[in-house]
């Protein structure tokens, strides 16, 4: 009876477990079998071996490296400031009426705009000649400039681009968490004299931190595959001034056409996560056992 039991079991969760293998566990295997290879896309046949060749050039490639160094950069910015914004929005917007839910309503469209447009509209947003965001800061007297042909300003702006797109995701996290906070916790703390502050440290942060640390992945998984709207924004110029890993991937792949070296960044991208979500699950599953 048992092992009929077993087998039905395993006849039920097949087809996710072959859907999970063919879209997820087989591409990592094979890139990872790719980037030990050197590997043109038009002359397959004629590959050649190379073991750990690909990533001990990849430590050579000040291009690589740099792409790395932006990459990390957009998300230790970006990430940190989309979570706060979308904390405190959630507190003010953590309230019952009409009036609170068609503003939260109206809050994510900006998550439900396309990459693509969202970077388009940034970009002409930011046109020197007609741009609103242009206009703007002309007539705050910093000139008629081409902001985006400039190498801090385009990087500073493909961030703050995804800032306005993405941090109404994060508010949509931590107004679930709010929603489902027992009331009393905050009472109990008003009725202690805590403050603004002290309720927020000592309450809404701890309750929340599994939330926070669920948001947290997403968007790193997310941020990290960052490509549409930097591409149609600044096509990762000028220079290499925006030239996210992301990007340095596509250029390897599609206009050199070293899939193997490609496939290595892949590889190492794909660590990069692991590495960030292990300290993010970890920290949290310290508080819970610390909680507990």
């Amino acid at each position: 009876m048992n092992k009929k039991r077993t087998f039905k079991h395993w006849i039920f969760i097949l087809p996710a477990l072959i859907l999970v293998i063919s879209i997820l566990v087989y591409p990592i295997f094979y890139s990872i079998y790719m980037s030990t290879y050197d590997w043109n896309l038009f002359q397959s046949d004629s590959k050649k071996f190379l073991g750990f060749g690909n990533y001990l050039s990849l430590f050579k490639d000040r291009e690589f490296l740099h792409s790395l160094w932006l990459q990390l950069g957009f998300i230790v910015i970006a990430l940190p400031i989309e979570t706060i914004i979308g904390f405190f929005v959630a507190i003010l917007l953590n309230r019952d009426g009409k009036f609170y839910d068609v503003v939260r309503s109206l809050l994510l469209l900006p998550v439900f705009v396309l990459p693509v447009i969202s970077g388009l509209t940034w970009r002409m947003l930011l046109q020197p000649e007609y741009g609103m965001i242009s206009f703007i800061l002309e007539k705050l007297g910093f000139g008629v400039k081409a902001w985006l042909a400039e190498p801090n300003f385009a990087y500073s702006m493909v961030i703050i681009q995804d800032i306005w797109r993405m941090w109404p995701f994060m508010f949509m996290f931590m107004y679930a968490g709010l929603s489902g906070m027992p009331k009393e916790y905050i009472e109990a703390a008003q009725i202690d004299g805590a403050g603004f502050w002290k309720k927020i440290t000592k309450i809404i942060i701890p309750y929340l931190r599994p939330t926070i640390a669920t948001a947290l992945l997403l968007r790193l998984i997310d941020a990290l595959r960052i490509f549409s709207e930097v591409y149609v924004m600044t096509g990762g110029g000028p220079g290499n001034s925006t030239l996210l890993l992301s990007l340095y991937i596509n250029k390897q792949a599609f206009e050199f056409f070293n899939i193997g070296y490609a496939a290595a960044m892949g590889v190492i991208l794909l660590i990069v996560a692991l590495i960030i979500a292990f300290f993010i699950v970890r920290g949290n599953i310290q508080f819970e056992g610390e909680k507990g």
